[in-house]
């Protein structure tokens, strides 16, 4: 990632899942599944890390993905929170 980094917040078209990428080095996605919730947490450490953020920054700037605001991106995770949780405990 360049320097010159910009945080980014998006979301699927339908709003099922959410990303956050407020670092260049930290992706976490929020995704609904029915009236649960999962939460991924990816530390970029592998050429096949960065393809992942690569893509879906390409799609972001494409169309395919819709841009949010920092405080959209809250409330839509503050939405999704009100669900299930799948899996552990969050950090």
């Amino acid at each position: 990632m360049s320097s010159g980094f910009v945080p980014r917040w998006f979301s699927t078209p339908d709003g099922r899942t959410v990303y956050a990428l407020e670092q260049p080095d930290h992706l976490v996605e929020h995704q609904r599944l029915g009236a649960r919730y999962l939460v991924h947490r990816l530390a970029v450490q592998t050429y096949a890390d960065r393809l992942h953020i690569a893509g879906l920054i390409e799609r972001l700037e494409s169309g395919l993905l819709r841009a949010l605001t920092e405080e959209a991106y809250r409330d839509e995770v503050r939405n999704i929170e009100e669900l299930e949780r799948m899996g552990g405990d969050p950090e």
